[in-house]
């Protein structure tokens, strides 16, 4: 119950259970209430979805792992090269001074 414990949390509540008394004033009215209609739509419409097989599946998740595999070789690459040109650094300061 901490929760109702945050002023703005128990004015969000109080508003939410407004509604929600509206609504059962309506239904109980007989009217049916759009609230819950509106929010099924807008869950539908929401998100859409792509007809995918699961070999299209495959072949995308091989793909991503690709890239990464690349990029991950590519930035192990970079770091081989500065743990290179480190030692040789040091080593030119040894020989200056």
């Amino acid at each position: 119950m901490a929760y109702f414990d945050s002023s703005k949390n128990r004015a969000l509540w109080e508003i939410r259970l407004g509604q929600l008394r509206k609504e059962r004033e309506l239904r109980l009215q007989g009217d049916a209430g759009d609230a819950f209609k509106e929010e099924a739509d807008r869950e539908m419409s929401a998100g859409t979805r792509i007809r995918m097989t699961y070999q299209e599946l495959l072949q995308e998740e091989a793909m991503a792992s690709e890239k990464n595999r690349k990029e991950r070789g590519a930035r192990e690459m970079g770091r081989d090269k500065t743990r290179v040109q480190a030692p040789e650094r040091e080593g030119m300061g040894n020989e200056m001074g």
